[in-house]
């Protein structure tokens, strides 16, 4: 009997889908694939993309996820291979996005929580309002109320994982993102002020704290300070940071370049704090017992 022409160029189907640095494949992804390389494979010209994802599935090349949005409860599937990594699968689903908060404080082991979440941000280019014109009035409004958080939720239906995805934006588009093995995330300094403008997305202000405290014989502070430069924020996030740096046990020679920077508001550690306290040099509110 003769050969399916899957089933000849198996090997070489297998070998470019799982050795590579993808690792997972939306429809789309999956789609264009078979048609650049069914000539070099062999494959019949009846054969569609539902044959190959069919002939995938069948012989465990690739496995189909689906993701739940949490409340519009519409669908994302994604095609990984065996034990595909849930990075990858972020990745693969917004792909100008890069791996962010509290999933970067685990790929740079500055936590050791294993959470069940994935958080994926993506830019969207907006230029910053000057900071002079902040009332202090606005600051405190502003924070008086719980941390705006994302809806678009998607839930993993093998495993519960859930994938945040997070849109920010920024006038300085991909500052700090490093890339490693098909995943892009950002780097130490970057996620060290990532997750003090939005704890919420990093286990509260005393998980910002330990991962500073970890990340004390890694951090450049210089290359801090030009994120902050560059991404030119609203808010005075540097107070915050000079904050963790001290309770974090830094020298004077890293908190330094913070204070010396304006410090006219008054700004906090988080949002809707209940009973808060303010820590005079910094200037900043912070939840008692912090």
């Amino acid at each position: 009997m003769r050969k399916e022409t899957f089933e000849l160029a198996k090997s070489e189907i297998a070998a470019y889908l799982i050795d590579n640095k993808i690792g997972a494949y939306t429809f789309s992804d999956i789609t264009k694939i078979f048609q650049s390389k069914r000539e070099e494979w062999g494959i019949a010209n009846y054969r569609t993309t539902k044959h190959f994802i069919s002939f995938l599935e069948q012989n465990k090349i690739l496995e189909l996820i689906k993701l739940k949005h949490l409340t519009k409860g519409n669908l994302k599937q994604v095609f990984i291979i065996p034990n595909g990594d849930k990075f990858k699968i972020a990745q693969t689903i917004k792909k100008e996005g890069y791996i962010s908060y509290y999933s970067a404080l685990q790929i740079h082991q500055l936590t050791f929580q294993n959470s069940k979440s994935v958080y994926i941000s993506f830019d969207k280019y907006g230029e910053s309002e000057n900071t002079d014109y902040i009332s202090q009035e606005s600051i405190d409004n502003a924070f008086s109320k719980p941390q705006r958080q994302t809806s678009e939720i998607y839930k993993s239906e093998i495993d519960d994982i859930r994938y945040i995805f997070i849109q920010k934006k920024t006038n300085s588009i991909d500052v700090g993102i490093s890339e490693d093995n098909g995943v892009k995330f950002t780097d130490l300094e970057r996620t060290l002020i990532d997750i003090t403008i939005r704890p919420a997305y990093s286990g509260g202000v005393f998980e910002v704290l330990e991962a500073f405290i970890k990340a004390k014989d890694k951090v450049n502070i210089i290359k801090m300070m030009n994120y902050l430069d560059e991404l030119n924020y609203v808010y005075p996030y540097h107070q915050l940071i000079g904050l963790y740096l001290e309770k974090a046990g830094y020298n004077d020679e890293a908190t330094r370049p913070f204070y010396k920077r304006k410090m006219n508001l008054k700004f906090y550690l988080t949002y809707n704090i209940s009973n808060k306290k303010l820590d005079e040099k910094w200037n900043v509110y912070y939840p008692n017992g912090f």
